[in-house]
């Protein structure tokens, strides 16, 4: 069994345990801090073994699943009573991070991905499915660098495993996986003609004519690998999977991995924590189902304005009928999960309460449908048309409620053999069981005293127990008077025990009637399985609607919350925002309110804004609210906005924040300028970019002039001509505006009060000239001595510079504070700028603070450097 599976850790069932030997148990025992044992198996020779017992084995396998590993479940599949010998086993699934299906290793609310890709030259092939759901998808990409398109569609689907064409692990990928754990999987199976033979014979196809994929060989090879894949580990996944459908990257947003971590789309970069990222603010689903939807659809804004536009219809229905809206929210609140069931009748692995749940399922989409009637939205009274679609595939499937209700108990046990499930009047077979099995207990409870009176022996006792079953116990001194039937079973001190005939068959009886109950629920319930599954594609569908439904009251519900509004979409490169907020920031931000701002980029006119400002004074919030502004209005929501007018993006890139990538051996500048590359490379006159401080991880003058290059790139390259916003420290960047005539200045505007700044938040016309930076490390909590001795260098490098005629701007110091004017208390200097420094200096000492021998030091120290000018 074990070198079937080479690469798993074997669970072996031993009776009502999973046993792991040899390596794996070396394994098992330091992953799971078991108790490592031992078994002999030849004179001398023992072999390391671990265990875990089989009811809580679902918890040890997703530790494993959950560090990388494979987990092979090898079952007793014979009865070990019947067996002469070994009994007999097999591997039944292999458990691997894309194709778990264990509660323990699921999150209800979000898709669990197997994903597969095979680069040839400059095409590829990537399929991904959820072995939870049946999802399947495939997509053909093409371009130059092609592994950075995989990398991208990655990015997007998040797998948990990839499956890619090579024999070992020792070549390293074109590509980054993210967070996938990379399986290397036979080359054959990605072949086009082995592929194509396991997808027609998987769905029963003559050819595949036809279908969406066809023609896209490196499509059907990644799509092929996946079927194989799951048929060599998990065969009971396969029949819940779906059609394979094709994914057209043409069709949705294009953001690759850095744009989506700065934007924090469903994890912010902080840990890695959902909670303030974009999808926590709106998700306000009820359900797993509409959950996945969501994070799908934020995930994937889309390109075209018809399918946006009826989203936005679907959302304004909701927002402005209260009462259909809280109706709806109500009935989708703790809804069982009809995709995820439906996927477990299909595998055959539904439990009784899982059809139960199910039924509750079926029974709360005929209220929602009752609900929408009662309120006149129906299909067929001009209600929008993607509520309409939803309403009208809301299928409750009557006869799969009434054939769980006919056949399930209501208190189903939580373990199956562990109580009765089908209920009485559903099987006359398992009627006729439980018939005989109280006729045969009504028989023994009244043996002892019909004996009592045939024998004349009344201290005749009728009893049980497990060793040696029903019995009839006899003291020795009626021995005499014991019926010539009695047939001996056990002696005991002071007594004989015996059985009769009729005692012997209603024991047989009684014994085996659990058995027998057991094994004929089984099958019943194989039955009714396969009956529902029958039924699957109206309960995908009915999961569908559910599904659509909870997300569209979830962007209503926000939307009524958060006063957002309904953007127009077009298709020009226009983007007006007025009033926009922050969609994350503004729910975060609670002790002071947000500061809206406008934002106007025109791809005729007003292309490429220069932003300037101090640090901390909103400028990235800025940046990026217009990002996800733009991309709430892409997948169909309102927007956190007055007012927005939003001509389609195709691709969003984001080059905020500063990191570096050591494994790579590259530098936080290397990162900075790869992605900067990528940014130049990729983008198209309907691109949006946002790009924060290019160009500061090198020296002043390397920085500016690189940040120019950039920004004239942008401007004068027509099909590179993006709708940009350039945050920068570099004020002379703001000289742009005078000779390009699709750049602006803008700026964060602050208000000076004496000592005082104050950051209003404010996106104003016009560039800045000061950056405030020492006023910044102050707030931060920089020791005083340091902010002092800051403010003295300053001084002395300003008056250096204006003596030199140096632009002071093109200092890095500029990135800290505005150049300072001189003092108008500043006595004039005879010799030089020497001797007024020290009067800053000397005005500056923080004398009561001092001690005694830093004061005299501090003294000797200038009295020297004066002496010396």
């Amino acid at each position: 069994m074990k070198a079937q599976f080479p690469g798993a850790i074997m669970f072996f069932r031993l009776g009502d345990f999973y046993e792991m030997f040899d390596d794996d148990a070396l394994t098992g025992a330091r992953e799971l801090e078991l108790t490592l044992t031992s078994r002999e198996f030849a004179r001398g020779e023992r072999a390391p073994m671990c265990g875990v017992p089989y009811h809580a084995a679902e918890t040890y396998i997703a530790r494993l699943v959950a560090r990388g590993y494979k987990v092979a479940i090898c079952e007793q599949i014979g009865d070990p009573r019947a067996a002469k010998g070994l009994v007999e086993r097999e591997v039944v699934r292999v458990v691997t991070p894309g194709t778990a299906t264990e509660s323990a290793l699921i999150d209800p609310r979000r898709n669990r991905y197997l994903a597969a890709a095979i680069i040839k030259g400059d095409d590829a092939g990537v399929a991904y499915c959820d072995a939870t759901t049946g999802e399947i998808s495939t997509m053909a990409l093409h371009g130059r660098p092609v592994a950075q398109l995989v990398e991208r569609e990655l990015m997007r689907v998040a797998p948990s495993e990839l499956l890619w064409p090579r024999i070992d692990g020792t070549e390293e990928l074109p590509f980054s996986p993210g967070e996938a754990f990379v399986t290397p999987f036979e080359p054959r199976f990605f072949s086009f003609p082995v592929a194509t033979r396991c997808i027609i014979e998987h769905y029963s196809l003559r050819s595949l004519d036809g279908q969406p994929y066809a023609g896209l060989p490196l499509a059907i090879g990644a799509a092929g690998a996946l079927l194989a894949y799951l048929a060599q580990t998990q065969r009971a996944l396969l029949p819940q999977l779906r059609p394979i459908t094709l994914h057209a990257p043409e069709d949705h947003m294009v953001l690759d991995g850095p744009t989506r971590r700065n934007l924090e789309l469903d994890h912010t970069m902080r840990g890695g924590a959902a909670e303030g990222s974009l999808l926590w603010v709106l998700d306000r689903t009820r359900t797993a189902m509409g959950a996945r939807l969501l994070r799908r659809w934020v995930s994937s804004p889309l390109l075209q304005i018809a399918p946006l536009v009826q989203r936005q219809e679907a959302v304004a229905t909701l927002v402005y009928d209260t009462a259909l809206r809280q109706k709806l929210v109500a009935a989708l609140a703790h809804l069982p999960d009809l995709e995820r069931l439906t996927g477990k009748v299909l595998q055959n692995t539904a439990t009784p309460r899982d059809l139960l749940a199910m039924q509750t399922a079926l029974q709360r989409a005929a209220a929602i449908r009752d609900i929408t009637t009662d309120l006149g939205v129906t299909p067929d009274d001009g209600t929008v048309e993607a509520l309409a679609e939803l309403i009208g595939g809301l299928d409750p499937c009557p006869e799969v409620c009434d054939l769980i209700a006919r056949a399930i108990d209501e208190n189903p046990p939580a373990v199956i053999g562990e109580g009765k499930f089908i209920r009485p009047g559903y099987s006359e077979d398992l009627d006729g069981i439980e018939e005989s099995v109280k006729e045969a207990r009504q028989w023994v409870a009244g043996l002892e005293n019909r004996e009592k009176e045939r024998t004349g022996i009344r201290s005749l006792k009728v009893g049980y127990n497990k060793v040696f079953g029903y019995y009839i116990e006899v003291s020795h001194a009626n021995s005499d008077l014991v019926p010539a039937e009695y047939m001996r079973k056990q002696t005991l001190v002071g007594a004989e025990r015996y059985i009769t005939p009729d005692l012997k068959q209603r024991e047989a009886l009684l014994l085996s009637a659990d058995e027998r109950r057991i094994a004929l629920e089984l099958k019943l319930l194989a039955e009714l399985r396969e009956a529902i599954a029958a039924q699957a594609a109206r309960l995908l569908r009915t999961a569908e609607s559910l599904a659509g439904l909870d997300v569209y009251c979830s962007l209503a519900a926000v939307a009524v919350e958060r006063n957002y509004a309904r953007p127009d979409l077009e298709e020009s490169t226009r983007l007006e925002i007025v009033g926009g907020r922050h969609p994350v920031v503004e729910v975060t931000q609670r002790e002071t309110p947000f500061v809206p701002n406008d934002v106007l980029l025109d791809g005729n006119r007003e292309q490429l804004i220069i932003l300037t400002g101090p640090n901390m004074s909103g400028k990235s919030c800025f940046l990026r609210q217009t990002a996800l502004i733009t991309l709430l209005a892409q997948i169909g929501s309102f927007v956190p906005a007055e007012r927005a007018r939003i001509g389609l993006v195709d691709r969003i890139f984001s080059r905020v924040g500063a990191q570096d990538d050591i494994a790579t051996g590259h530098s936080t500048f290397m990162v900075e300028m790869v992605e900067t590359a990528t940014i130049l490379n990729s983008c198209t006159p309907r691109s949006l970019l946002i790009l924060d401080e290019i160009g500061r991880g090198t020296s002043t003058y390397d920085g500016v002039a690189i940040a120019q290059a950039i920004a004239e790139h942008l401007h004068d390259t027509p099909r590179r001509a993006a709708r940009t916003i350039f945050a920068t420290h570099y004020h002379e960047l703001t000289g742009l505006a005078e000779r390009l005539s699709r750049v602006r200045n803008f700026r964060m505007d602050v208000l000076e009060e004496g000592d005082e700044v104050v950051f209003l938040r404010k996106v104003v016309p016009g560039g800045a000239d000061k950056s405030y930076g020492i006023y910044v490390a102050e707030l931060a909590g920089l020791p005083r001595e340091v902010i002092r001795r800051a403010r003295q260098i300053l001084r002395e490098l300003e008056r250096q510079a204006a003596a030199n005629r140096v632009d002071l701007d093109s200092l890095q110091l500029s990135f800290f504070t505005s150049p300072l004017e001189p003092d108008a208390f500043d006595p004039p200097a005879s010799n030089g700028h020497a001797r007024p420094a020290l009067l800053d200096e000397l005005a500056e000492l923080d004398v009561e603070n001092m001690t005694p021998l830093q004061a005299l030091n501090r003294l000797c120290e200038l009295r020297d450097r004066a002496r010396a000018d």
